[in-house]
């Protein structure tokens, strides 16, 4: 009968006499669970570094980890030494098949560890110890309103006073940020909330906290804002500095409440404070926290009870954020007949390299197998699906119809002696075979941080259209590989464009927003902007040097013999799989690999193409000055957002070329003029122009009494000046600190028959009231 060594059976035992005194031979360890999609978690120079955590960022969600450990030895293996960061060392028996030893061993709890581990043979040989990094956050970050005392919040209260903390307990991933926010139930821009554009009585604040593995959990406030005589105070002194409500009419309202104060008749000042309030208070949040906290003070003097709210903070469950899918370009796309071609490329080695770049790559490749277009790869970390260097000559670029910069950063992007695959000691000039490609009619589109590349070279920058020179912050845990994430409003300016015309005139967004270091505006056409007012000053993150009103984030351009669209977004992992997103990308390189028509003029454009006319003598000296007269004051009109004078500006630029540029030698100029109009006029049809809301209205009152005139208006950054014109008299003169939308005049016998109006203004010019009289009753 044939005896079979216990050892062989999956047993413990003693050593076989053929053990030789080597250790055993450990294998690199294993942890579980497993997520079933691979999360994208970074590269080195030669390689990507998937995570398949169930977490973000390399990190476990769960409360166990399992430790899979093995090794083999020319006998048996009999156990494996663990240890979990400074926790005494752990023997764990190993289950024995053969020459092969395995072992399972769990770990628990919270922590980011260093686990060492090695194999011990039944000799008692130890193998060299290897390292594996555990991190288990199973807690999600907490939300807490220390500055909200019992649940009260006075009215007048700044918004810095009241705004949540946000923690990720320890140990944990860190990277606390606000994902979402709710007031009343309503989602809104993650900004600190300021008391005074709510209404007195009870309200809920709740916001949705991420960390950067991957937990979240929703907190809610209910508290109840309060009022008083002194928080009405406040915030007429806090209107006045902002210039909403002017000097004289702020002292009015002042002089009430200092009424109701001292212990006169409170309720006829507060009453009195409401009617002016609502008089001479813009519309909206700030003339309703006066006039209705007014209200409400006067109902407690008159003993009307105000219930008490139940306040308190609830937690429930929140939304982390999601895992980025890992993928990486494939072969080459090809197609049987296709309609064009299209390359793809990424960084350099050494440059900075964006987390989104392979997924992107991987989109577009789908794109392309969707719509019958081929696509190369060129990118040092798909080794074996890229093409050879095709900026190596003309010939070989030229092979493309559009070629796409993948944020493909970097100042070496484009070389000017790049050694040549072919012989090293041969430079090409990648600089030189780019300008020619887009000399030559090729098309060019920039992906997100495309901007961020060859920062030296003034051309490249041009081509671009933008040069990247910051972004924001924010906590990890706002967005997976999207740690600067921001949380904004897109702006679609320009829907006619088939890159835009998807998307709707508004969109929440969520990615790493660009900041220039100069406009585009000034070079481009401008098809999308970002509302800096919903997240400058967002709760735990940062902007960057900001752009302030203007800041365009997308757009495209006719650019020296070629075409060139750019997207600024994309760092975002989700936007690249939105469809909205894809769509823009697709019809992006289908324009630039001259596919479909659109509309990218720009003012830079017709004036290069005015001053080749005038070169070559095709175009007169008397006509340029013409042309360029019109074209200046168009893109004048247009960068204050004048478009009705942009628009009219454009239309003599049209007319001017008409009349005088005929036949074959300058079709490109008329269509240009053409596409000019058509611009401005969609940028005028949806602009709000300076104009009044209202007229003021004449009024007659007693002696004494208080007449106010009111004129709002429509604009951009409306400024007001009233006037005054004495009975008699033919001269209007301005009235010293009445630079809001209201005025109010004591009236006097000796005033009976005064006309006001107000002026008001903004970068597109200015307008008057119609004027309005004071009679003063008993005259």
């Amino acid at each position: 009968m044939l005896t079979v060594p216990a050892l062989l059976l999956g047993a413990p035992g003693a050593a076989l006499a053929a053990e030789s005194g080597a250790a055993p031979v450990l294998d690199t360890a294993t942890l579980s669970p497993v997520a079933e999609v691979l999360n994208y978690n970074g590269a080195t120079t030669t390689a990507y570094t998937p995570s398949s955590t169930t977490g973000t960022n390399g990190w476990f969600t769960g409360d166990e980890v399992t430790l899979r450990l093995s090794a083999t030895d020319d006998d048996a293996v009999a156990s494996f030494r663990v240890t979990v960061g400074s926790d005494p060392a752990v023997e764990v028996p190993a289950v024995r098949n053969g020459a092969r030893g395995t072992a399972d061993y769990v770990i628990r709890g919270d922590r980011n560890s260093t686990v060492r581990y090695s194999a011990v043979d039944a000799a008692g040989n130890a193998s060299a110890a290897k390292t594996i990094t555990v991190k288990i956050d199973t807690k999600p970050p907490v939300a807490a309103w220390p500055g909200v005392a019992n649940g009260k919040v006075p009215h007048s209260a700044l918004a810095s006073s009241i705004t949540p903390t946000r923690t990720d307990p320890t140990p944990g991933s860190g990277g606390a940020a606000v994902r979402d926010m709710w007031v009343d139930g309503t989602w809104t821009y993650p900004l600190p909330l300021d008391p005074a554009t709510l209404s007195v009585g009870g309200h809920t604040w709740a916001v949705n906290l991420g960390d950067s593995a991957g937990n979240g959990a929703k907190y809610t406030l209910t508290f109840q804002i309060t009022t008083s005589v002194g928080d009405l105070r406040a915030l007429v002194q806090r209107y006045v500095a902002a210039g909403k409500v002017s000097s004289p009419n702020g002292d009015r309202l002042l002089a009430l409440l200092a009424e109701a104060d001292g212990g006169g008749d409170a309720q006829s000042a507060l009453t009195r404070f409401g009617r002016l309030a609502g008089e001479v208070v813009p519309e909206g949040y700030m003339r309703d926290s006066l006039v209705k906290d007014a209200a409400y003070l006067v109902e407690e003097l008159r003993g009307v009870k105000h219930p008490d709210i139940a306040t308190g903070v609830t937690v429930s469950e929140g939304q982390g954020m999601a895992r980025a899918p890992f993928r990486v370009p494939t072969e080459p796309v090809r197609n049987e007949k296709p309609k064009f071609k299209i390359l793809l490329f990424g960084p350099k080695p050494g440059a900075f390299r964006h987390e989104h770049i392979p997924l992107t790559m991987s989109v577009i490749q789908d794109m392309g197998r969707a719509n019958n277009f081929d696509v190369d790869v060129y990118d040092y970390l798909s080794p074996d699906v890229s093409v050879p260097n095709p900026f190596e000559s003309i010939e070989r670029l030229s092979r493309y119809d559009a070629i796409v910069g993948v944020s493909s950063v970097g100042n070496d992007t484009f070389s000017t002696a790049r050694p040549s695959g072919a012989d090293p000691n041969v430079k090409v000039n990648e600089q030189a075979v780019l300008k020619q490609y887009i000399n030559n009619g090729g098309g060019f589109v920039a992906l997100h941080g495309a901007t961020d590349s060859m920062h030296q070279w003034d051309w490249y920058k041009g081509l671009a259209g933008g040069e990247f020179d910051n972004h924001g912050s924010n906590g990890g845990g706002i967005q997976n590989t999207c740690g600067a994430c921001n949380i904004g409003e897109l702006v679609t300016e320009d829907r006619t464009n088939p890159a835009t015309r998807q998307f709707p005139e508004t969109l929440k967004i969520v990615d790493e927003l660009y900041n220039w270091t100069f406009l585009p505006r000034e070079k481009v056409h401008v098809l999308q902007t970002l509302n800096e007012s919903t997240y400058v000053g967002s709760i735990g993150a940062g902007a960057g040097r900001i752009e302030g009103a203007d800041h365009p984030i997308s757009w495209c351009q006719n650019y020296d013999g070629g075409r060139s669209f750019t997207q600024a977004l994309l760092h975002n992992w989700e936007n690249t799989l939105d469809p909205l997103f894809q769509k823009n990308i697709l019809e992006g390189v289908r324009w630039a690999a001259g596919q479909t028509e659109a509309n990218c003029v720009t003012h830079d454009e017709l004036r290069k193409l005015v001053a080749a006319g005038a070169a070559d003598g095709s175009v007169g000296a008397d006509l340029a000055s013409g042309l360029n007269q019109a074209l200046g004051a168009s893109y004048d009109a247009y960068r204050v957002k004048d478009y009705a004078d942009a628009l009219a500006q454009a239309k003599t630029f049209r007319h001017l070329v008409d009349a005088n540029l005929h036949g074959p030698g300058h079709a490109t100029l008329r269509e240009r003029a053409d596409e000019l109009v058509s611009w401005m006029k969609v940028l005028d049809d949806k602009g709000a122009g300076l104009r009044f809301t209202s007229q003021p209205k004449s009024r007659t009152v007693g002696a004494g009494e208080d007449a106010v005139f009111s004129a709002p208006a429509e604009g951009r950054n409306v400024a007001y000046q009233w006037q005054v014109r004495s009975p008699g008299s033919a001269e209007w003169t301005d009235v010293t600190g009445q630079t809001s939308f209201a005025i109010v005049v004591t009236a006097a016998p000796e005033l009976s028959g005064t006309e006001y109006r107000v002026r008001v203004s903004d970068p597109t010019g200015e307008l008057f009231s119609r004027s309005a009289s004071l009679k003063v009753s008993g005259r």
